[in-house]
């Protein structure tokens, strides 16, 4: 049986990581873009976003085995005698700086959260919402990256290729607008007469631009990787032997491919329909950070 020293936990993390920010860039997105129309998406993004997030720290944490080494990343021992403790950040450590930017996304987005919720009432926290999507971006665009830096920073084959980064970054605004879309598209199903389903078809429609880009990412990724010797083996267990059915049929037909020919023109034919695509499109972006994650550590 083959160990991992990476499993099942930290491909949670890498996906919900990427997804929550991915949601916080499309909901701040919207709302600089017109804070009345795109109300719904904003909201449904800030919702979910430091949720996803914080639900992957837990789960960072708890791979860690000791969740004291979580603190000892952003706590360190200033004064051994009394025990005193001071913010430490390392720039030299992934680890250190992902937490920390793990942390501070955390707590921008529920701050953000509460604003947006306040700005359907108040309409002076519009204006706070609007400076928090600008401040936050960047923040989110952050994490993001850091999903895929986290494990290309090592000196694995199939993950040091430098495009594993940017597929990570594509899926994760695939992801994130699918995320959105799943959320307002299921109210809609409950409350068929509502509005809160109105922009579904546009955020298919993005998202099937999205989807094109993401698989030129990915088979850049597969022909970088199959091109040098050091990574080609492990390449080819992702794609064939090891994996090859869940990439081929799962991750790039049913949760890439079959979505983009769905929404392309106007969107999914219905509203249940765009459940159903939302939700593939979230399991692929799961399932493309496992192969990855547990391909890269197969023996070969």
């Amino acid at each position: 049986m083959e160990q991992y020293h990476w499993g099942i936990p930290v491909a949670i993390d890498l996906f919900t990581a990427g997804l929550g920010a991915a949601m916080f860039m499309v909901a701040a997105v919207a709302n600089l873009a017109d804070e009345k129309k795109y109300r719904r998406i904003s909201t449904a993004g800030a919702l979910w976003a430091p949720f996803l997030v914080l639900l992957g720290v837990i789960l960072l944490i708890i791979d860690l085995g000791r969740p004291l080494r979580f603190w000892e990343m952003i706590l360190r021992r200033s004064h051994e005698t009394l025990g005193v403790r001071s913010l430490m950040l390392n720039v030299g450590s992934t680890m250190s700086v992902g937490t920390w930017l793990l942390t501070i996304f955390v707590i921008f987005g529920f701050i953000y959260l509460v604003a947006a919720i306040i700005a359907w009432f108040y309409d002076w926290a519009k204006s706070l919402q609007r400076f928090l999507s600008v401040v936050g971006l960047p923040i989110a665009l952050g994490v993001a990256t850091y999903t895929g830096v986290l494990i290309s920073a090592s000196s694995n084959p199939l993950w040091s290729n430098w495009l594993l980064v940017v597929v990570f970054v594509a899926s994760a605004l695939v992801t994130g607008v699918a995320g959105i879309t799943f959320t307002l598209a299921c109210i809609r199903l409950f409350k068929p007469k509502s509005k809160i389903g109105e922009n579904v078809p546009l955020l298919e429609n993005i998202n099937s631009r999205l989807i094109v880009i993401n698989l030129v990412v990915i088979a850049l990724f597969l022909i970088i990787g199959l091109i040098f010797e050091s990574s080609r083996s492990r390449t080819i267990a992702i794609i064939g032997p090891a994996f090859g059915v869940l990439w081929w049929i799962g991750i790039i037909g049913l949760c890439l491919v079959v979505p983009f020919f769905l929404t392309f023109k106007n969107g999914a034919k219905n509203t249940t329909m765009s459940v159903i695509v939302s939700a593939l499109i979230l399991l692929g972006g799961f399932f493309l950070r496992y192969v990855i994650l547990i391909g890269g550590q197969l023996v070969v």
